[in-house]
């Protein structure tokens, strides 16, 4: 006799069994297998394994506190896990306010703001004013755009996002640019989006003409509250190959350039444009202060002439300020020689004009800046305005030309002394007596005269007179 109850558990049990295997989506074969070995004690359970599986989807805007390494994620009080790319996925799960620590190493580039899914981009939402989500690097943390990359940091508003600060990066550009916003229309906007002590850093040689590739720095599109500041030491941007350090196009709210070192561009440091065909007046504040700049305009295929080294270009209403920044160009000898034939090393360090728009540029403020050619450099005048609703030049300006050309120029002119100006005429211009100035001084494609000196030197009603005379050499 065969005993029922022994023979109803077994069927039990294999029966579930069956049914274990194939809510785990696994086939069910039967076939003999060990005995399971028991289970470990509380006193002698192994210690957890190393990280070895890829990280779930995050959770969406609830994390506090995320680290990261190059290839993992840990966030809040879970354990780290595998990802592609972390710095994605971070900014996915993290909440407003959040800090995520990059831990140092080469982290993949990513994308902000794009209705897409891939593994790159995050559609975070972003923080909230006040609640900034920061990415901070703890060490030396790299930024690379990785093979076949464009941009290494891009940025959309196909789904709203903003509100980020990023502290402590290095980044290294992609084929078109190290951070990219992309065109926005109908009055959206890129909000408030800063970076603290980040680097931007090509790898072109200019004087052997080689290297990694490399378009722009930055370039943005109807950017407002953006800033790119050196707070613990000075942010650097270098070796850019072709254009512009910064590209900012059509901003809409203020904008700040500060403490940045910048050399070996291949156009401008800055170059600021609010183009009609481009999108809206530029609104808002810019401000580039305390900034120390060498040697732009070095791509060959300009024949190293692109552009001044700040560069305002019309239909920027707003108040611009320009305040304790230093620019020096000719003065490597490596880099001198890197000129069209016959034409002076060099283009010029400031100009501000109506870039061929109907809408004059706003207030203009020039302060306490020192520029300087080395002898027989620049093929422009060193500073130039026209187009500009007012200007005033106050402070203490130091203006040293290097070569045949003016070191400063109110209205210059298209072409011979009786051509149209370039730009529109200026408003309201003062200059202040301490400004210093090597070379000559010109108004309307003329050496200023006394008289017009005299002028230019009369404060608005609201200053008070300096009576410090124009110091000329």
């Amino acid at each position: 006799m065969f005993n029922l109850k022994s023979l109803l558990s077994a069927s039990f049990s294999l029966a579930f069994a069956l049914v274990t295997c194939t809510s785990g989506h696994s086939e069910a074969t039967l076939v003999s297998s060990p005995a399971p070995a028991p289970a470990p004690s509380l006193e002698s359970a192994p210690a957890p394994e190393p990280v070895s599986k890829p990280a779930p989807a995050p959770p969406k805007g609830r994390a506090r506190l995320i680290i990261c390494t190059p290839t993992t994620i840990k966030i809040d009080s879970d354990r780290p896990r595998i990802t592609k790319n972390p710095i994605s996925d971070a900014i996915t799960a993290a909440a407003p306010g959040c800090t995520i620590t990059l831990q140092s190493g080469k982290y993949p580039g990513f994308t902000l703001g794009f209705n897409n899914g891939s593994p790159r981009n995050s559609k975070s939402k972003g923080g909230h004013p006040g609640q900034p989500i920061t990415i901070v690097g703890s060490g030396d943390v790299w930024i690379r755009p990785g093979k076949g990359i464009q941009d290494t940091i891009s940025i959309n508003q196909q789904i709203k996002t903003g509100h980020f600060t990023f502290k402590n990066l290095k980044i290294e550009p992609g084929g078109r640019a190290a951070i990219f916003f992309f065109i926005l229309k109908g009055g959206a906007t890129h909000d408030s989006f800063k970076f603290i002590d980040c680097h931007i850093l090509g790898n072109w040689n200019h004087v052997l003409n080689k290297g990694k590739k490399s378009k722009w720095g930055l370039w943005g599109h109807s950017m407002k509250d953006f800033e790119f500041r050196g707070q613990a030491r000075k942010a650097r941007v270098e070796n850019i190959q072709q254009e512009h350090a910064f590209y900012i196009q059509n901003a809409q709210g203020p904008i700040l350039i500060e403490n940045v070192q910048a050399k070996r561009l291949g156009r401008t440091f800055c170059q600021f444009t609010a183009r009609a065909k481009d999108g809206p007046v530029g609104k808002g504040s810019i401000t580039v202060r305390n900034c120390d700049v060498s040697d732009i305009g070095l791509f060959k295929d300009d024949n190293h002439k692109g552009g001044s080294a700040f560069t305002f270009a019309g239909r920027l209403t707003g108040d611009i300020l320009v305040e304790g920044n230093r620019y020096r160009a000719g003065f490597d000898s490596q880099l001198a020689r890197l000129t069209r034939k016959d034409v002076p090393y060099g283009t010029g360090a400031l100009v501000c004009w109506g870039g061929g728009e109907k809408v004059k540029n706003g207030k203009v403020t020039i302060k306490n800046n020192d520029f300087e050619f080395a002898p027989g450099c620049g093929d422009r005048p060193l500073v130039s305005f026209g187009g500009c609703d007012q200007v005033f030049v106050i402070g203490k300006n130091r203006f040293v030309a290097g070569g045949k050309e003016p070191a400063l120029a109110f209205d210059p002119l298209k072409g011979g002394p009786s051509s149209p100006p370039i730009s529109p005429r200026n408003g309201r211009v003062y200059v202040s007596p301490d400004t210093q100035v090597t070379g000559r001084t010109e108004l309307n494609g003329r050496k200023i005269n006394s008289e017009q000196l005299a002028k230019l030197q009369t404060p608005p009603a609201r200053m008070s007179r300096n009576k410090t005379p124009f110091q000329r050499k």
